[in-house]
């Protein structure tokens, strides 16, 4: 093959490719979805979804939105609630595989040519070419089989289309409000009750025991056994005169 028909041919490979990576597309979708936090272990992350909970693997550099904040998966705390934004990209991409093969016309008659190549002797038609839609090069232009002859050095462009090549990739953006702080009220609560328990303690603990006022005094006792003592005298003195 000449120089000239070898630059040709790989221009018409650089064509054929560039045209087939221009056909790739991309679509692209969008969804938003609510979700609260039900637990956190590591890496782990247990959701509740619109459709069920759902056990996640969360990457560590993937950060979430938090009051303004960026926060970490392992920084999560159950009870945060909040909204993602998912959005998919889908790129197809056609996958064709292209061959060039050159040969030497061994005999042309017509609308058939037969081409002496590396692999052995095959036989072309017209309609064949067109069939697997095979490009051929004479003299570095397109040429049809009939242009050929005995002789002639020819270069053959085959494109075999093969099931394209599909590529997904997804970009969250997770935005959270903090977990409500409803333990510190129920403690405090508590911790008033105790007070007041305490105080009404205290209150009975530590009334004063009753005493008598100042102004008592022995004396009435003094003079009660005093009273007694004469009665018991006198009653001794009588006796005697009864005995005598």
């Amino acid at each position: 093959m000449s120089r000239a028909m070898s630059k040709a041919v790989l221009a018409a490979a650089v064509v054929g490719l560039t045209s087939v990576a221009a056909l790739a597309q991309q679509s692209t979708t969008s969804q938003t979805k609510t979700f609260e936090v039900l637990a956190v272990q590591g890496n782990q992350l247990v959701v509740s979804l619109p459709e069920g909970t759902r056990e996640l693997t969360v990457a560590d550099d993937f950060r979430f939105t938090v009051n303004g904040q960026q926060l970490s998966v392992r920084e999560l705390r159950p009870g945060m609630k909040g909204t993602a934004t998912i959005t998919t990209r889908t790129t197809v991409t056609p996958v064709t595989v292209t061959e060039i093969k050159s040969g030497t016309v061994a005999y042309a008659s017509g609308g058939t040519i037969i081409v002496r190549t590396d692999e052995g002797i095959k036989s072309f038609t017209q309609g064949d070419v067109d069939k697997r839609g095979v490009k051929i090069m004479r003299s570095g232009k397109p040429a049809q089989v009939s242009d050929f002859r005995q002789g002639d050095r020819l270069s053959a462009t085959i494109i075999t289309s093969m099931p394209p090549k599909v590529v997904t990739e997804q970009e969250v953006q997770a935005t959270l409000a903090a977990a409500p702080a409803s333990a510190p009220a129920r403690a405090a609560s508590a911790g008033g009750g105790s007070a007041s328990s305490a105080g009404t303690a205290t209150g009975q603990a530590g009334a004063p025991a009753r005493t008598l006022p100042k102004t008592a005094s022995p004396r009435p006792l003094i003079e009660l056994a005093t009273v007694l003592a004469l009665a018991m005298g006198l009653a001794l003195s009588i006796r005697r005169r009864f005995v005598q």
